[in-house]
C-alpha cells in the first residue's frame, strides 16, 4: 500500500486550488480599455427558462449600450426611462428567455461604443425561481420556501442565510449551492438544523463537495416530519457584494460527470452519470455534435421525479471512445485498449485498482493521459506504467499531471495501472484514460477574453506559444466576422523566453464594420510532419482571472473571445525603435509618429507600455499640430533577457470627449 506523506499532499491540494494546465503559464500583461464597460458579479445570477425578467447590472462605464449579449437565446430590451441608460454604474435590462435555451452555466456581457466589457457567469434553470428577503439573517426569522425551487441569495459578512422548508417523513431532499462556480468569492457551505433545539441534524453538513469547486451538495433522508432550517454562509463569515449565491432544494440527482465522459463527434449512445447521489438518474440518448469549434456539451440529469440536477460536462472527441469492463483489478484481467483511443472508468470502491493493456513497437512514443478534473471530476489519479513482466517503467507524482511522454523501450505488451490518489472510491470517483501516438504540436494562449479595437486604426495583441517539438513557423490569424482580419507569422525560436509573448497579432477592422461587438476566435496553424495542424488560443487562465480565480470556468467558452469595435479615433499612432536589439545597460531610439484626422490639432500625451523590469522609458507629449516625437528606452545593466511587446498609448482632448488610442506592440529584444 503506496504511503503518501503528509506535506507532499498538502502542496498538492494548494496546487489544485489554482488554475491548472496551459492557463497557469506566465503572461504578460494585455491591453486594456479603461473606457469599456465592466460588469460586476450578477444578482440575481440566473432565471427560468421561458420567464421574464428585469436584470439589474452593476458596474463601470454602463452609460450608453448599444447591445447586450448572452450566450443563451433571449429577447433583450434596454428600457429608457428614468434615464436608463445614461447612468454608468447601473444599467436595467428586460430579458424574454426562450423556453428552450439549454440549462446550465450561461455568460453575459455588455457592449457600448466604447468597448465591450468582461463576461459573467448567468445561469439558466428549470426550477422556480425564488429571492431571498432581509428576514432571512436570523434563526427566529427564517425565510419559508416550498419544493422545489432555486433561491437567489447574498452573503452579508458575519452572517447566515436561514430558509424554513416541511417535509414529510422519509422524504429524500437534494441541496445543492452554486456559488464558487458562479465566479464570485464566496466559499459556501450549508448546515439542516432542527428548529425545536436548533441543533444541527445528523450527518446534514456540506462543505468543499468533491466536483463541485468547493460548492456543497447534500442528498438528506429525513426521519421525522415537520420543518426544518437551511443554514447558508460563508466558511469565513465573509461577505458582501462578491458573495452571491444559488441554492437549489428538490428531489434531483447530484451528478459530477457523465458516463462516458466523452463521445466521438458524430456518434450517438446512452449516458448515464456518477456523482454523490445519482441513484435516481435516468440514462439519456444523446447524440454528439459534429462541430469541431465545439469542445465539449452540457447534459443535465433528470431524476425519476421529472426534476433536472444541474448538468454535467461532457467531452467531444475524435478518437473511439469505450468503456471500462470489470472486473480488471489484476493485470491477467487487464482492458485491451487500442492505439489511439479512449476509455472512461470508475473506481468504484475504497483501494479499487483499475488494469489496461496495450501493444506497441520498439520507439514508438505515446501520450497516455488521464482526464478527470478538467472534466470535473473530484478523481486525482495515480497511474504506474509496468512492461510485461511487471517492472515499474514510470509512475505519476502527487504534485504533477496524470500523464506519461513514453518510449516503448522494445515491442511487446503494457500495462498501465490506475488507482485514486489517496485510495479513494465511490460512485463520483471517475476518469478519462486516453492514449494516443505522440505527435509534435503547439498551444496557444491569449491573456484577455475580450479587448477593443477601432475600425480603420491597427492595433494588436499578444500571442503566448508552447511549443512541443517543433520549432518552425507558426501562422496566427482570425476567424470570426467579415471584415475583421488579423495575422502574425511567428519565425522559428519564438518566443525567445519562457514566459514572453512569441508575436503581436496585428488587428485591422475594415470601415464597414459596424461599431458594437464581435466575437472571434485566434487560430494557429502550421504543417507539421507533411500534415496541416491547427489549435485555437485559449483564453482559460483570462476567464478564470476575472472570474476571482476560479480554476475550471465553464469549458465550453475556453476559445470564445470578445472583440469591442470601436469608433476610428482622431489619431492614430505607430512607433518605431532603432535598434530593435540592445545589450543590458544599452540605449534604443525611440520615435512616435501620429497620423491626425484633417481638423485634430490637439496635443498628444503619451505613455509607454510593456516595459520589463529594470528598463525605462519616457517620452513627452506630441505637441499642438504636430505629428512626432523622439524618446529614449534605457535598460540597466540588471536588465534580463527579454523579447517585450512594446506599445504606445495617447490621450487628446478632443471637441467633445477624451480621444485614445494604442499602437500596435512592437518586439523588442534584451540580449546578453
Amino acid at each position: 500500500m503506496r504511503k503518501i506523506p503528509f506535506l507532499v499532499l498538502f502542496i498538492f491540494a494548494c496546487m489544485m486550488m489554482a488554475p491548472m494546465g496551459a492557463n497557469a503559464q506566465k503572461v504578460v500583461p494585455f491591453p486594456t480599455n479603461a473606457g469599456a464597460p465592466t460588469l460586476k458579479p450578477i444578482f440575481p445570477a440566473g432565471a427560468k427558462r421561458g420567464s421574464s425578467i428585469t436584470l439589474n447590472l452593476t458596474g463601470t462605464n454602463l452609460a450608453g449600450p448599444i447591445k447586450f449579449l448572452s450566450s443563451f437565446p433571449c429577447k433583450a430590451t434596454i428600457p429608457t426611462e428614468n434615464n436608463n441608460g445614461k447612468d454608468a454604474a447601473k444599467l436595467a435590462v428586460k430579458l424574454e428567455i426562450d423556453p428552450n435555451a439549454a440549462l446550465g452555466f450561461h455568460t453575459i456581457r455588455i457592449a457600448t461604443a466604447k468597448g465591450i466589457s468582461n463576461t459573467r457567469i448567468f445561469c439558466i434553470d428549470d426550477l422556480p425561481e425564488v429571492l431571498e428577503v432581509n428576514t432571512n439573517k436570523n434563526k427566529m426569522t427564517p425565510q419559508v420556501v416550498t419544493f422545489p425551487c432555486v433561491v437567489s441569495g447574498k452573503i452579508d459578512a458575519e452572517s447566515n442565510d436561514y430558509y424554513k422548508i416541511s417535509v414529510k417523513a422519509g422524504q429524500e431532499v437534494s441541496f445543492e449551492v452554486l456559488g464558487r462556480r458562479l465566479g464570485c468569492s464566496i466559499d459556501p457551505q450549508i448546515n439542516l438544523i432542527d428548529p425545536k433545539t436548533m441543533r444541527e441534524l445528523p450527518k446534514s453538513h456540506s462543505n468543499d463537495s468533491p466536483g463541485a469547486q468547493t460548492d456543497p451538495r447534500l442528498r438528506y433522508v429525513f426521519q421525522k416530519e415537520g420543518d426544518y432550517l437551511v443554514e447558508v454562509r460563508d466558511v469565513s463569515y465573509r461577505g458582501g457584494d462578491d458573495f452571491h449565491y444559488r441554492l437549489r432544494m428538490g428531489d434531483f440527482p447530484l451528478a459530477t460527470s457523465p458516463i462516458p465522459m466523452a463521445m466521438k463527434r458524430g456518434t450517438k449512445g446512452n449516458v448515464n452519470f456518477a456523482g454523490p447521489a445519482i441513484e435516481s438518474a435516468l440514462p439519456q440518448e444523446v447524440v454528439a455534435p459534429v462541430d469541431p469549434l465545439l469542445d465539449s456539451i452540457w447534459i443535465a440529469p433528470k431524476g425519476k421525479s421529472g426534476l433536472t440536477g444541474w448538468p454535467v460536462c461532457m467531452l467531444l472527441s475524435d478518437l473511439t471512445e469505450t468503456m471500462e469492463l470489470e472486473p480488471n483489478n489484476e493485470p491477467a484481467k487487464a482492458n485491451k485498449i487500442a492505439i489511439p483511443s479512449a476509455i472512461t472508468a470508475r473506481l468504484l470502491e475504497k483501494g479499487d485498482l483499475d488494469h489496461f493493456s496495450f501493444s506497441a513497437k520498439k520507439d514508438q512514443r505515446l501520450i497516455i493521459e488521464a482526464t478527470s478534473q478538467d472534466l470535473y471530476s473530484p478523481t486525482e489519479v495515480y497511474m504506474a506504467l509496468k512492461d510485461a513482466k511487471g517492472a515499474k517503467l514510470a509512475e505519476t507524482k502527487p504534485t504533477g499531471a496524470s500523464r506519461f511522454d513514453f518510449k516503448a523501450p522494445a515491442d511487446g505488451d503494457y500495462t498501465i495501472a490506475v488507482e485514486h490518489l489517496h485510495l479513494w472510491g465511490g460512485p463520483a470517483e471517475i476518469y478519462r484514460l486516453s492514449i494516443i501516438n505522440y505527435e509534435p504540436g503547439f498551444d496557444i494562449t491569449i491573456s484577455g477574453d475580450h479587448f477593443d479595437g477601432p475600425v480603420g486604426a491597427p492595433f494588436s495583441v499578444p500571442v503566448n506559444v508552447t511549443r512541443r517539438d517543433y520549432a518552425d513557423t507558426i501562422e496566427v490569424s482570425v476567424e470570426g466576422a467579415k471584415g475583421i482580419k488579423g495575422k502574425l507569422s511567428i519565425p522559428k525560436g519564438q518566443p525567445a523566453q519562457p514566459g514572453q509573448p512569441a508575436g503581436n497579432l496585428n488587428f485591422e477592422i475594415d470601415e464597414s464594420v459596424a461599431v458594437g461587438p464581435q466575437f472571434i476566435r485566434i487560430v494557429g496553424a502550421a504543417t507539421i510532419n507533411g500534415k496541416p495542424y491547427k489549435t485555437y488560443a485559449s483564453v482559460r487562465g483570462a476567464m478564470s482571472t476575472s472570474l476571482a480565480g476560479l480554476p475550471i470556468p465553464p469549458r465550453t467558452y475556453w476559445n470564445e473571445i470578445a472583440l469591442g469595435v470601436l469608433q476610428r479615433p482622431a489619431f492614430i499612432l505607430s512607433l518605431k525603435i532603432d535598434p530593435a536589439t540592445i545589450a543590458p545597460g544599452k540605449k534604443a531610439s525611440a520615435t512616435v509618429t501620429a497620423s491626425r484626422a484633417k481638423d485634430f490639432t490637439s496635443e498628444i500625451v503619451i505613455t509607454v507600455g510593456g516595459l520589463p523590469a529594470n528598463v525605462t522609458a519616457k517620452a513627452g507629449p506630441i505637441p499642438a499640430n504636430m505629428n512626432e516625437v523622439k524618446f529614449e528606452i534605457t535598460s540597466t545593466e540588471k536588465a534580463a533577457p527579454a523579447t517585450p511587446s512594446i506599445t504606445v498609448t495617447g490621450k487628446a482632448k478632443g471637441k467633445d470627449k477624451e480621444e485614445t488610442h494604442t499602437s500596435p506592440g512592437i518586439t523588442f529584444t534584451i540580449k546578453k
